[in-house]
């Protein structure tokens, strides 16, 4: 019985943490913010950027996804947009859902894209397969002007 109420003391404890972060997050968010944030869109992003830190413990990054969140409005605030709502901030409501991994990085080369120690190369097409490629085409605008040519508009083949 006792560890029972001990659990439910526990849970209970957890959501009402859980409960205070969402409105730390959510001050945050609308203090900070550039833009009107209607219909309690703010607290939509606070528990979004939770649950996406939830879901990645190992992380302890919970103030750089609010940094992006927050560039993330200034950046629709740069495309015109007046307020986020339900309807509009579609970058905004997707940065929401991200944690931030402090040690990512992405190294960019003329030739090459690295990220973290896994290289991915980016190779440009060879030639051969460029003229394969413009040798078919010119091929296909042949036959096609020659159909065009033995069978009129008006013949009965062409329909």
């Amino acid at each position: 019985m006792r560890s029972t109420l001990g659990l439910a003391a526990l849970l209970l404890l957890a959501s009402s943490s859980r409960a205070d972060t969402v409105k730390v997050l959510t001050q945050e968010i609308k203090a900070d913010s550039v833009l009107t944030l209607r219909n309690d869109v703010a607290e939509d992003f606070a528990e979004n950027l939770l649950a996406a830190q939830a879901a990645s413990p190992w992380l302890n990054s919970l103030n750089l996804s609010l940094a992006a969140v927050l560039k993330a409005i200034r950046l629709e605030q740069s495309f015109g947009t007046r307020y986020c709502d339900d309807g509009n901030c579609a970058i905004v409501w997707q940065q929401s859902n991200i944690a931030i991994d402090p040690n990512a990085g992405v190294t960019i080369t003329p030739s090459a894209l690295y990220f973290g120690a896994e290289p991915v190369s980016t190779p440009e097409p060879m030639t051969d397969v460029l003229l394969v490629v413009g040798v078919l085409y010119f091929l296909a605008l042949g036959t096609r002007r020659t159909a065009s040519r033995e069978y009129p508009g008006n013949h009965p083949f062409r329909k």
